[in-house]
């Protein structure tokens, strides 16, 4: 499935009236993209935070779990796990896709 089909298939109803910016759920493996920002209560917005997930945060999408699980992402150098609820929570702008020699 393509990036952009993907977005229009699983993207929020309320954010679809921005094109660019989309939920980090809906990338694909080997997307990279900009954090824009986060929509949820303190906790979850300091948590993220204090993981490094901070606007303006280059975010690559390493492994995405079948059936709405993880997602694996590298953020500063660093691979952290993320669940499908918090990253549907995360909004971001969608940059380049990276093709693997592997």
């Amino acid at each position: 499935m393509t990036p952009e089909r993907r977005r229009e298939r699983f993207g929020n109803p309320w954010i679809r009236y921005r094109k660019d910016v989309v939920p980090l759920s809906s990338l694909c493996e080997g997307e990279i993209a900009t954090m824009a920002f986060t929509r949820g209560g303190y906790g979850l917005v300091r948590r993220l935070a204090e993981m490094g997930l901070t606007p303006g945060t280059e975010i690559r999408i390493l492994r995405r779990g079948p059936f709405r699980g993880p997602l694996e992402i590298e953020v500063r150098g660093v691979s952290l796990a993320l669940g499908y609820g918090v990253a549907s929570k995360v909004f971001v702008k969608p940059q380049k896709l990276v093709k693997d020699n592997g």
